[in-house]
């Protein structure tokens, strides 16, 4: 949620498929910064039944800070990404 300082994600809307733990699934976001939309969206997916080891997430930039923050809350789901910048930048 942009409107707090903390900047965290906010889920507004979600609608799987009903068969979805059937499938991979590949997670699209162009920015890996913080790590909060990418955990909160995989929560979603882990909610509905799809393993961590299903879920694939792809981007174009990743910071160091958010890999971490991914890799510790998931582990098992694999991270695909252009580029790495070398830190989050105070903005986040």
């Amino acid at each position: 949620d942009e409107s707090k300082e903390d900047k965290s994600a906010k889920l507004y809307y979600s609608k799987l498929p009903s068969d979805i733990t059937k499938h991979h699934v590949l997670l699209l976001d162009p920015m890996l910064a913080t790590g909060g939309s990418c955990i909160a969206a995989i929560k979603v997916l882990i909610e509905a039944g799809v393993k961590e080891e299903q879920i694939t997430f792809a981007n174009l930039v990743s910071c160091p800070e958010g890999v971490a923050a991914l890799f510790k809350a998931y582990p098992n789901v694999q991270l695909v990404t252009v580029a790495l910048d070398d830190k989050l930048n105070g903005d986040k």
